[in-house]
């Protein structure tokens, strides 16, 4: 059918219109406004960081060799109450509502399930809320109080606690704080822990050396020493044992001291 000049030209002019005319979806454009009353805004100073290298160990387990590891190991601290405070001197608060955590990997011989060996992935895990007041002035200070704890580990395939899922613990802590020189925070402190239990042992000691006077920089030794019941690798999960882990940690901590 043959289409004349009279009806191509309007048909012509529909679609360089429709070409030509922007979508709707174009026109519109979409204004995202943000309400920060809807969410949780964390202020960086209210928290306290580390990071370092750790080695970590399964030792006494019944007849078989001690469970070795090492890892990386980071720590997470919230400021509660001492967030509010803000006292740097006089009667201070030092809390922490705290996650430390090490991942990595057994560096025993692996035990063997006919050709199975165990698997080689490691971690130690605690967390809690620690509380510490005292008194702090130009040059020293000393403080005392009392962490809650849970926690857990396993080298390969050695899990501690056995029959929990585990280990609660409630030792108590002190810590005492010599400035040398330059701002109040550049303080080297001592903290201790134990929780007077021979039966279930949680105890230790954290040294922190501050460097960069004018930053809230530490490096950071800690020592860690607990006792529980584990299910020993011996590819029987209800052969438990009585034993001990220890847990050494070098590293660099940041944040405030309060």
């Amino acid at each position: 059918m043959a289409i004349n000049n009279r009806s191509r030209t309007p048909l012509l002019a529909v679609i360089l219109c429709l070409a030509l005319t922007p979508s709707a979806g174009a026109q519109q454009q979409k204004v995202m406004v943000y309400d920060a009353s809807k969410y949780i805004l964390v202020d960086a100073r209210l928290l306290r960081c580390a990071i370092g290298y750790s080695t970590f160990s399964i030792n006494d387990v019944d007849t078989l060799q001690d469970r070795l590891a090492q890892g990386l190991n980071m720590r997470t601290e919230a400021r509660i109450v001492s967030g509010l405070v803000k006292r740097t001197e006089g009667l201070v608060i030092a809390d922490a509502l705290f996650l430390d955590l090490t991942m990595g990997l057994m560096r025993s011989a692996p035990i063997f399930y006919y050709d199975n060996p165990e698997p080689r992935f490691s971690y130690a895990m605690q967390f809690g809320y620690s509380f510490l007041a005292g008194y702090s002035n130009e040059h020293i200070g000393a403080l005392g109080g009392k962490s809650f704890n849970w926690s857990g580990a396993t080298v390969g395939g050695t899990d501690l606690p056995g029959a929990k899922l585990l280990t609660a613990t409630g030792p108590w802590m002190a810590r005492f704080e010599f400035r040398p020189a330059f701002s109040n925070e550049f303080r080297i402190m001592l903290t201790a822990w134990d929780n007077f239990n021979p039966d279930q042992i949680d105890q230790g000691l954290r040294v922190d050396i501050p460097f960069l006077p004018e930053n809230r920089f530490f490096l950071t030794y800690q020592y860690g020493h607990r006792s529980g019941d584990v299910s020993a690798a011996s590819f029987d999960n209800y052969r438990y044992a009585p034993v001990t882990f220890t847990q050494h940690l070098f590293g660099l901590r940041v944040g405030s001291i309060y």
